[in-house]
Order: structure tokens, then C-alpha cells, then sequence
């Protein structure tokens, strides 16, 4: 039992050293894959019904609540509000979520306005 243990311990530590293996070692693609990670990533707190939405409402109006549907965020301030956190928001650590999927998510919530609105499942 104890040697199997090891071997697993071996076998998954070696995973780390395959590039392509882990998300934090492989590059974002597309624009698609920016959704898509907004979506598992933020939705729970950042999509229609969700706490954040909700805090987001009552601080800056219904209008500005959904972030997918914003057109006003700049992508160096979504960028901070992720990794140091703000107001209700905690911070969101790189072992949590890797920089090349902020920069998807980042690169999705901040992309033209028509394809804005067309967003998150909408």
C-alpha cells in the first residue's frame, strides 16, 4: 500500500513538468474560451441572479450589474479587481485562476460592444 502511494505521488507530481498539461501552462485560444471561463470561472458570483450581480445592482444601478453586458471596463481595472479584490469581491489568486485565463476573461469582458451584448449564454 505504501509503495502505491508513492508511485501515485511520483506519477502526478511528473504531470507538472508536461507543458499543455495544467490550464495555467497553456496559452488562452479565443474569444470562446474567455466565455467559457467567465461563465465557470465568475457566473456563479457575475451572472443574472448571482451575489455579485446583486451587489453590483445596489452600488452602481441595474444597467452596470451584469458584467458581460458592461462596455465600460478598462481590461487593467478587471485585472486588479481580481487579484487584489474589492469591496465584497475577495482577491482571486493565480493558483485559483492561472493569468492566461484572467487575460480570456479579461479579453472577453472587455471585447467590442455588439459582441458584448450577444454574450454569457444571451
Amino acid at each position: 500500500m505504501r509503495f502505491a502511494a508513492v508511485g501515485v505521488t511520483i506519477a502526478l507530481s511528473g504531470l507538472a513538468l508536461v507543458p499543455g498539461v495544467l490550464a495555467q501552462d497553456r496559452p488562452a485560444r479565443s474569444a470562446t474560451e474567455g466565455e467559457t471561463l467567465f461563465v465557470r470561472e465568475c457566473g456563479i458570483c457575475h451572472l443574472e441572479g448571482g451575489t455579485g450581480t446583486m451587489m453590483l445592482a445596489r452600488r452602481l444601478g441595474e444597467d452596470k450589474a451584469l458584467l458581460h453586458r458592461r462596455t465600460d471596463l478598462p481590461p487593467q481595472y478587471v485585472e486588479a479587481v481580481v487579484r487584489r479584490g474589492i469591496n465584497s469581491m475577495p482577491t482571486i489568486t493565480r493558483v485559483e485562476l492561472p493569468d492566461a485565463e484572467l487575460r480570456a476573461i479579461v479579453g472577453y469582458l472587455t471585447r467590442a460592444p455588439a459582441a458584448q451584448n450577444r454574450g454569457a449564454g444571451q
